[in-house]
């Protein structure tokens, strides 16, 4: 494998060595930089999947929507009526 050198920050290198710290401490080995870069990357990747998945068109329109928000706002709104009566 090829390797370069980079240039980072004092603040980066301790977040990366803390990052090391908690790999380590779940894998039980050593971990390197390249190890901690590659987890953060990864990482990033899921999140980038999760949020592409929240943002998906569902097939449904903006007033289907509304009007399923607004039922379920309305549930909890009874629900919240209920537990007052029932404890107060």
């Amino acid at each position: 494998m090829n390797s370069t050198t980079i240039t980072i920050s004092d603040r980066t290198r301790r977040e990366l060595l803390r990052v090391a710290g908690e790999l380590q401490s779940k894998s039980g080995k050593k971990v390197d930089y390249e190890d901690v870069i590659q987890y953060l990357l990864s990482r990033s990747a899921k999140d980038e999947r999760l949020l592409l998945d929240a943002v998906r068109p569902s097939g449904r329109s903006s007033a289907q929507i509304r009007e399923g928000l607004l039922k379920g706002r309305a549930e909890d709104t009874k629900r919240d009526e209920d537990l007052e009566r029932r404890y107060t």
